[in-house]
């Protein structure tokens, strides 16, 4: 069995217990699929495939993949750097790209592993004893949604940045912390709750909402997967920075 969602290929098969599983990255652009379904796809399998081996049982007959959040903090910029005035916000539409579990689902339900999308680059955001290794988004962060380009395999986080503090608030860059959202299934596009980001000083830490309803840019059908780490409070964090203190590969 083979399927893709955008550039990631997963080949599966299973061998008497086992489950067998190797990852194909598509590097053409015309060879990704603009379909939002893990689509099955045709082909011999490639000669160099690394394939992961797991112990499932013999009545394991059922797969499921999950669609989830990255499991580190994203930095993202602007499309371009933006002045928020002291009591005014902006709303910023950052697109990223999903993970995808692979799950048994029958006899009984169990997380065999997860794969990105995309491989993303690391990047350390905040100062070097309080800060925290996130992962570095080549996209950047739009004022408008962006309905050019297909990306199935992707799904778009709204942030409302609110500046707070007795100064003009200049957004070079900022960080999401996806691991607090839920994916939830849109018309035609993947789509997680909105966060509210309230800016009250470079030496304060910022108040970060987490909204408990889908968005409303598109009507969405149902919850595709529940936040890797549910907040129940708004989170203090220092979600707006300046300068980038160290990145690696």
């Amino acid at each position: 069995m083979q399927g893709q969602i955008g550039p990631l290929r997963l080949w599966l098969k299973q061998a008497d217990d086992e489950l067998r599983i190797a990852v194909e990255r598509i590097e053409d652009i015309k060879d990704i699929l603009e379909t939002r379904v893990f689509e099955p796809i045709k082909g011999s399998e490639p000669e160099d495939l690394d394939w992961g081996r797991w112990v499932v049982g013999t009545n394991a007959d059922t797969i499921k993949l999950m669609p989830l959040t990255p499991d580190r903090p994203l930095v993202v910029r602007p499309e371009v750097p933006l002045k928020i005035p002291t009591n005014h916000e902006a709303l910023f539409f950052v697109s990223f790209p999903i993970w995808v579990r692979i799950v048994t689902d029958k006899p009984r339900q169990l997380n065999l592993c997860e794969v990105p999308s995309v491989v993303l680059s690391n990047i350390w955001f905040g100062d070097p004893m309080s800060g925290e290794l996130c992962y570095s988004l080549r996209s950047r962060a739009r004022r408008k949604i962006n309905n050019s380009e297909p990306s199935p395999h992707r799904a778009i986080c709204p942030v409302r940045i609110r500046n707070s503090s007795m100064r003009q608030l200049d957004v070079e860059r900022f960080c999401v912390h996806v691991e607090h959202l839920k994916i939830y299934d849109g018309i035609e596009k993947l789509w997680t709750n909105e966060i509210s980001i309230t800016f009250k000083g470079e030496s304060e830490v910022s108040q970060v909402q987490y909204a408990q309803s889908p968005p409303s840019f598109e009507p969405v059908k149902n919850v595709v997967s529940e936040a890797r780490i549910p907040l129940k409070k708004p989170l203090l964090k220092k979600s707006l920075s300046k300068f980038k203190l160290f990145s690696g590969a």
